[in-house]
C-alpha cells in the first residue's frame, strides 16, 4: 500500500513502521511520510535522505539533534531551499548553507538569520533569481536604490517590497512599468499622473 500511497504508513502497525524496507518505500513516494516511521528509523540516514530526496521539507519531521547536522541540513535545502525554516540558528546564519537555499529556492532568504537578510550579497543573490525575495529583506536593503532597482528590473512586482520613498522614484518606477505597466499600483497618485 505505501507503494502507491507512503502516506499510508500513518495507519499502519508498529512493525510496518519499523520496518526498513517498508518506511524507505512510503518515503520515497511521498516524503512527508517520515513522519510516521519508528523513532529508530528517523535517525537512519539513508532513509532520511529517501525521504529529502521527495520532498526536501520533510526535513521538518528529522529529529532535533538532526536538524542541528550541517550535513543533514544541506542534504534537505539541495531539495527544496525552504528547509532552512527547520534547520538550528547557526544554520540559518551560516552563509554557505543559505546561499544554496537561495539557489535552490530564492524565498528560503525568509528563513536566513536576520545578519544575513541584511547581507547586501545574500539579498542580490535571492533577488537575481526572483525580484520578489525583496519581501524578506532587511528594512535597510528595501530602502537600498540599487538592490530595489535589480529586484524590479527581475519582476516589477518587487516596487511593493521596496521602501516607501522609493515607491515614488521615477527611474524605478520607469523600470518596473517598462516590464508591467500595472506596477503603477504600486507608486504614491502624483506619480501615476505624471
Amino acid at each position: 500500500a505505501v507503494e502507491q500511497d507512503g502516506m499510508a504508513l500513518e495507519f499502519a502497525a508498529e512493525g510496518p513502521r519499523r520496518d526498513k524496507a517498508v518506511v524507505m518505500a512510503a518515503v520515497r513516494q511521498c516524503g512527508q511520510a517520515l513522519q510516521f516511521a519508528s523513532e529508530e528509523l528517523l535517525w537512519d540516514r539513508e532513509v532520511l535522505l529517501a525521504a529529502f530526496a521527495q520532498d526536501g521539507m520533510a526535513f521538518e519531521h528529522a529529529p532535533s539533534d538532526l536538524q542541528c547536522d550541517r550535513e543533514v541540513v544541506l542534504a534537505a535545502i539541495q531539495h527544496d531551499g525552504r528547509a532552512l525554516a527547520f534547520a538550528a540558528r547557526e544554520h540559518q546564519a551560516d552563509r554557505g548553507l543559505v546561499l544554496a537555499a537561495i539557489r535552490q529556492r530564492s524565498d528560503a532568504l525568509e528563513y536566513a538569520a536576520p545578519s544575513l537578510q541584511r547581507d547586501r550579497t545574500i539579498v542580490l543573490a535571492a533577488i537575481r533569481q526572483d525580484g520578489l525575495a525583496l519581501r524578506h529583506a532587511a528594512p535597510e536593503l528595501r530602502g537600498d536604490r540599487a538592490v530595489v532597482l535589480a529586484a524590479v528590473g527581475q519582476d516589477d512586482r518587487a516596487l511593493e517590497f521596496a521602501a516607501d520613498d522609493l515607491q515614488d522614484d521615477p527611474e524605478l518606477v520607469l523600470a518596473a512599468v517598462r516590464q508591467n505597466a500595472t506596477a503603477l499600483r504600486y507608486t504614491a497618485e502624483a506619480l501615476q499622473r505624471e
